[in-house]
């Protein structure tokens, strides 16, 4: 069976599913778009959960978005929080006003979960709609937040939230701390910080010296850090790489392992090419 007839069958997770997913085709996936309109809210919900797992990475349709994206106004909730996860975060590649739209009149939905993947899709998206209500979320006069939330503010990287973000760093229990660290560091406005910078500048000379792994362990947290750095904001990386490329300035070896082997100038042509 493929995956539109799984899910149709009411069949929404299994071996089944998971091996019918891995091998769909174009063809499977517009089987699959047709159930954006199924009585079943349960087959609606699979439908934007699956849809993006079955692409393999690899940039939607345009069918496949507009299934989506009417899915974000679906009257079921769990629905649109799926709807709106593809989109804000499976999908974040993707930006067009339709999908801008579709995300911001979920600002204010009912469905907290729902809310929050909008506002972080819009976030990435760098959508003028996104400061306000993240202001409004770190303001809150409760105290309360949720990490997408906090997530969302990284995303900007707009320095103007710096001080209320300051004030949610801690009791995040469930989320890795460099992820928290790099929210503070995307939105304060002295940058992301020298100690990371010079610290993968170090790295990659000590890499392009012929040091071994024994011998980059003390710069390796300034590499995780830069990772959550960009994990939470992928548009940074042509700079990043431009401030570790200047570090190295006047090392050949050191510049070619940054320039032509590292995953930082991997992640930097792809921001260039419009892909993050």
């Amino acid at each position: 069976m493929d995956v539109a007839d799984l899910l149709s069958a009411g069949i929404f997770d299994g071996p089944a599913l998971s091996g019918a997913v891995d091998r769909a085709d174009a063809e499977d996936v517009a089987a699959v778009c047709a159930l954006a309109s199924h009585p079943d809210p349960r087959v609606r919900a699979a439908t934007a959960r699956e849809l993006p797992l079955m692409l393999g990475g690899e940039p939607p349709a345009p069918a496949a978005v507009d299934a989506v994206t009417g899915l974000t106004r679906d009257p079921d909730p769990d629905v649109r929080d799926w709807a709106c996860f593809a989109l804000g975060v499976q999908w974040r590649e993707v930006d067009t006003p339709e999908v801008r739209q579709a995300l911001a009149e979920r600002l204010h939905d009912e469905h907290t979960d729902t809310r929050c993947e909008a506002l972080v899709g819009l976030a990435h998206r760098q959508d003028a709609r996104a400061l306000p209500a993240v202001r409004e979320a770190l303001s809150r006069a409760d105290g309360g937040l949720r990490w997408l939330e906090l997530e969302a503010a990284g995303a900007l990287s707009d320095p103007s939230l710096h001080e209320l973000v300051l004030r949610h760093l801690d009791g995040w229990d469930d989320v890795d701390r460099l992820r928290v660290e790099a929210v503070r560091r995307l939105t304060d406005p002295a940058g992301t910080g020298d100690d990371v910078v010079e610290g993968v500048a170090e790295l990659y000379r000590r890499r392009a010296h012929g040091r071994g792994v024994e011998d980059v362990e003390d710069v390796l947290p300034a590499w995780h850090q830069m990772s959550a750095v960009l994990d939470v904001n992928p548009r940074l990386a042509p700079r990043l790489l431009a401030e570790v490329a200047a570090v190295l300035d006047g090392d050949a070896l050191a510049l070619e392992q940054l320039r032509s082997r590292s995953a930082l100038a991997q992640q930097a042509a792809e921001v260039d090419d419009g892909r993050q």
